[in-house]
């Protein structure tokens, strides 16, 4: 079996056993103590990021999803940082959606997004089945992390890239479409 399905087949008992014990992830906003304001995480389920996505219509949107177990997602993240931050003002919205497990909110996700802090919204996936998120987001993408996909200002995906990306590499696919 390999790597990405282990961790799909591994993900999909988790989140199985949570709902069996009735453990559900709240859908209300969630706030991280930082001092950075705009530091929030809030629950998101496949409905939530179409509509988002639909919202941001006009700008140039990437939505990169990660886990704070995935290593090349951590290494990427500060890249995802930079990026946003030179192209904010041009019309670039970055929206991040961990898919990290929701018992780990408070602990993993908390302290790698107060280490990050990110000046992008951050989305946690809420609990539920994981195949059918993956395929409603995109029937191609094998679940691997990290994933990022490149939407155009008409909401219309013009690229989507499996695993970290680069700073230059997101240069060089974003740049046109600003």
């Amino acid at each position: 079996m390999s790597a990405a399905k282990q961790v799909r087949a591994a993900a999909a008992v988790v989140c199985g056993a949570l709902l069996a014990l009735g453990c559900q992830a709240p859908r209300e906003q969630t706030s991280f103590s930082s001092a950075d304001p705009t530091l929030e995480a809030t629950w998101i389920d496949l409905d939530g990021l179409k509509q988002r996505l639909a919202a941001e219509r006009g700008r140039v949107v990437v939505i990169n999803f990660w886990a704070t177990w995935c290593e090349p997602c951590r290494e990427e993240f500060p890249h995802l940082i930079r990026f946003y931050e030179r192209h904010s003002a041009r019309g670039l919205s970055l929206l991040s959606v961990s898919i990290d497990s929701p018992r780990v909110r408070d602990t993993e996700v908390r302290k790698f997004l107060a280490d990050q802090r990110p000046p992008f919204p951050v989305f946690i996936k809420t609990a539920g089945d994981d195949d059918a998120f993956i395929n409603g987001m995109d029937p191609s993408w094998n679940g691997a992390l990290p994933m990022t996909y490149i939407y155009d200002r008409q909401g219309l995906r013009r690229h989507a890239l499996t695993g970290p990306q680069s700073l230059a590499t997101l240069e060089k696919l974003v740049q046109p479409l600003l």
